[in-house]
């Protein structure tokens, strides 16, 4: 016997109903019955009530939400189920209207990253309403969504969410493009983080500025990527870096005087003006440089 098959018969015995309909149909939802019957099977999945109560909350959906719900326990199995069995309904809704390119993608990443306990399921709603107000952008699927479904632990999702956080508050009207990147043959030499239509770059960082070392590669790896890429002008442009938390503001100070003075100095960097400056977003919104 299947394992498949197997699970479905567990389900039919234990479930106290809709999960038990769910195992014993066919048709057009036998995707979602095989989702249902690994789920069954699955270790994110503490107790037969926690299925029944994920289908009574997909049954209750319609339209276009109740298809993407089967689609997500299709896709994840007992990942998929954990997801909408604990997500409150307004969450599963923001969550399964979602309608970027990659959005059934990422559902999935995020029943995963949640089982995993990489995100939490604040950080999953609100990943989900940003990337959908930033739906169409340019380097958006390929940047922090594609950042997202690798990321390898809870920092890398605070790291991506911080991105598409961002570049919500700056708004989708005045973006012109993320995840700007630059190639030296198949080897990534440098990436920016979102392009602003006035030309602006912004650097999204969870911390900033703790070693003269650090700020200065930091930086020099930044102007770099602006010099070189084809679409970014960097005479007469900004780098903008936007930080959580930030360490020595006075070293942080210096190494952007020294910065801006090498560019505008050097013929390397064709003498360009270039303004640099340090967002602390920790509540004071202080602003080093500029």
């Amino acid at each position: 016997m299947r394992q498949t098959d197997t699970a479905a018969v567990e389900v039919l015995a234990k479930s106290d109903g809709p999960a038990r309909r769910v195992a014993a149909d066919g048709g057009v939802d036998n995707g979602f019955r095989i989702g249902i019957a690994r789920a069954a099977d699955s270790e994110a999945i503490d107790s037969f009530d926690q299925i029944d109560d994920a289908v009574r909350k997909i049954d209750e959906l319609d339209g276009p939400a109740n298809r993407r719900a089967k689609l997500l326990v299709y896709d994840t199995d007992g990942a998929g189920v954990k997801l909408v069995d604990e997500l409150d309904d307004s969450t599963l809704r923001t969550v399964l209207d979602m309608d970027i390119d990659r959005a059934r993608e990422l559902r999935s990443a995020f029943a995963r990253q949640y089982d995993q306990g990489n995100a939490d399921l604040t950080q999953i709603e609100n990943f989900a309403k940003h990337t959908d107000n930033l739906e169409g952008i340019d380097g958006l699927n390929n940047g922090p969504v594609d950042d997202f479904m690798q990321a390898g632990g809870s920092g890398n999702v605070r790291g991506a969410l911080d991105e598409v956080r961002r570049a919500d508050d700056i708004g989708a009207e005045n973006i012109e493009r993320m995840s700007l990147e630059v190639y030296d043959g198949k080897e990534r030499v440098g990436e920016l983080d979102i392009q602003v239509e006035s030309g602006k770059i912004v650097e999204s960082k969870g911390s900033f500025g703790y070693t003269e070392e650090g700020i200065s590669n930091e930086l020099r790896k930044k102007l770099r990527t602006m010099r070189v890429h084809e679409d970014v002008h960097i005479d007469g442009n900004t780098l903008e870096i936007r930080a959580n938390q930030v360490g020595d503001k006075n070293l942080i100070r210096t190494q952007i005087n020294q910065w801006e003075e090498t560019v505008a100095t050097n013929a390397k960097w064709n003498q360009a003006n270039v303004d640099i400056r340090i967002v602390v977003e920790d509540g004071s919104r202080t602003v080093i440089g500029g």
